[in-house]
């Protein structure tokens, strides 16, 4: 049950985070039974940051006498894009109730040459907690 909320902001960024991306379009999902119907749309301001977005999470109580039941966090998945980079999604992000979450974004930029496509996925999973 999603009867509280935390906040996340997601910093978008290339160059190993020297450079920040402005103007970048964030896109929040929920992506449990529980939060399908979530979703928000922000963007990144200059220093590549979006604005605290509040988002439904579970009482901090599952936070504090864990339950194989009830995760003590929801989750939702990033969507970020930006003008001369490669679309980015991060699937499995952690929300926890009164804590504001910060999820790094590096993004790569797209080139010019044909074909150019980056080595590697520029799709992202986060791994479950296998405490839990």
């Amino acid at each position: 049950m999603l009867d509280s909320a935390g906040t996340l902001r997601v910093r978008a960024y290339t160059a190993g985070g020297a450079l920040p991306i402005a103007g970048a379009v964030v896109r929040i999902i929920g992506a449990e039974e529980a939060n399908r119907l979530v979703s928000r749309s922000l963007i990144t301001d200059r220093n590549g940051i979006t604005e605290a977005v509040s988002l439904p999470a579970p009482s901090i109580s599952y936070s504090l006498s864990p339950s194989p039941l009830e995760a003590p966090f929801a989750v939702y998945d990033v969507e970020i894009s930006a003008e001369g980079y490669y679309s980015k999604r991060i699937n499995g992000v952690s929300v926890f109730s009164g804590v504001d979450s910060v999820q790094l974004a590096n993004m790569i930029p797209t080139g010019s040459g044909v074909g150019d496509y980056p080595r590697g996925n520029v799709n992202a999973r986060i791994p479950e907690n296998e405490s839990l």
